[in-house]
């Protein structure tokens, strides 16, 4: 496996104690905005940097201690986690405090609904912390593209997540529900702020 000349530098800088980038990385990967403004809320509690996702600049996770993930969740998959988990060895993960969190519809609190969502992005790494956050939906916003399956994705939500989620996602759609708030960071920011000692 070829060496990250990234990491390398850096750790050459830290060595000669000059000036490294902050600990911590947010990977925001979503369409409408709530990954966004998580990602937004932690850069300003936790002085951190940010990066939509792309699979073009993706390998600066490497040069940080801490990676939250923050995507999307769609049929009861985090969007895009999985690229990360594929390239895991290459970005250099090992050993590094992972945090993924998913955006959803459906209830935090709900075992059921989190053990689907883990399920469904199975290749997360057993040693990373997983988190699900309230999410928001306005169907005005709907790319055209995106209108035809987020209607398919209505009509599958019960096979999908069972019916008393199913019904919670559907309600909230067709109310176009707003739940996203910045206190459901407040245990990611512990996570992290307990790595700094």
């Amino acid at each position: 496996m070829a060496r990250n000349t990234n990491r390398t530098a850096m750790r050459r800088r830290e060595e000669a104690g000059e000036v490294v980038r902050p600990d911590t990385i947010v990977v925001a990967s979503g369409k409408y905005g709530s990954c966004t403004q998580y990602a937004k809320w932690l850069i300003s509690s936790l002085g951190c940097d940010a990066i939509e996702y792309s699979r073009q600049t993706l390998g600066y996770v490497s040069l940080y201690h801490n990676v939250i993930y923050i995507g999307a969740i769609r049929d009861a998959e985090i969007s895009n986690v999985n690229i990360m988990w594929q390239n895991y060895g290459n970005f250099g993960l090992e050993g590094r405090k992972i945090i993924v969190c998913g955006v959803g519809l459906g209830d935090p609190e709900n075992n059921d609904y989190r053990e689907k969502v883990m399920k469904r992005s199975s290749s997360l790494p057993e040693h990373c912390s997983f988190y699900i956050l309230p999410g928001k939906i306005d169907r005005s916003k709907l790319r055209r593209l995106d209108k035809p399956q987020f209607d398919k994705f209505l009509l599958d939500a019960e096979r999908i997540y069972g019916m008393e989620t199913a019904q919670l996602i559907l309600r909230r759609a067709s109310e176009d529900y707003n739940g996203i708030d910045s206190k459901a960071l407040d245990p990611v920011i512990e996570e992290i702020l307990a790595t700094r000692g």
